[in-house]
C-alpha cells in the first residue's frame, strides 16, 4: 500500500515537472508582444524611436496584432485615417517592429506594404528578421509615401492582469 502511494506520488511529480517544462518551452518560442489597442500619431507628429510621426495627425478605430520570436508579425487596423482629410491617403501600409538591444540601441525593422483602403483597413501578416534579443518591443503601423518610413499609429502594451 505505502509503495502504491509512493508511486502515485511519484507520478504525479514528474507530470508538473513536465507540464512546467512544455510551458517554459511554448513561452521561449512564443509570442514575443501582443496588443489590442494602437495610439495614433497627433499633431504636431513626434519620432518615437528614431521613426518620425506621420506629418498630420492620425486617427483610429482599432488596432491589434502580435509578434512571434521568429518574426511572425501579424496586425489589424480599422479606420486608420488622417483626421483633416477624414480618410487614409495611402494605399499601402506596412508594420514596423522595434526592438531595445540590452545596451539600449534601437533597431527598427520594416515589413513590406500591405494594402489598405481609403476607410483606413489593412491586414498585415508577414514575417521579419528581429534582432536577438529583442526587449521591449513596439509595434508601428505606417508607410513610405516619400521612401522614408513614417509612423501614423503605434502598439500600445498589454496591460498584464
Amino acid at each position: 500500500m505505502v509503495g502504491r502511494k509512493l508511486m502515485v506520488a511519484a507520478i504525479g511529480a514528474l507530470t508538473l515537472v513536465g507540464a512546467g517544462t512544455v510551458s517554459a518551452g511554448a513561452h521561449e518560442g512564443g509570442t514575443l508582444t501582443e496588443f489590442d489597442s494602437m495610439t495614433p500619431v497627433g499633431h504636431p507628429p513626434v519620432t518615437e524611436r528614431g521613426i518620425a510621426g506621420g506629418g498630420a495627425a492620425w486617427s483610429i478605430i482599432s488596432g491589434s496584432g502580435e509578434v512571434d520570436r521568429q518574426g511572425n508579425v501579424s496586425v489589424t487596423v480599422h479606420g486608420l485615417i488622417v483626421v483633416q482629410a477624414g480618410i487614409n491617403p495611402i494605399n499601402t501600409f506596412q508594420a514596423a517592429v522595434s526592438c531595445l538591444s540590452p545596451n539600449g540601441t534601437v533597431t527598427n525593422v520594416i515589413s513590406t506594404g500591405f494594402p489598405a483602403s481609403t476607410a483606413g483597413d489593412s491586414t498585415i501578416n508577414t514575417t521579419v528578421d528581429l534582432p536577438h534579443p529583442c526587449k521591449d518591443p513596439v509595434v508601428f503601423v505606417g508607410g513610405s509615401p516619400r521612401g522614408s518610413f513614417i509612423w501614423f499609429a503605434m502598439s500600445n502594451a498589454e496591460e498584464e492582469d
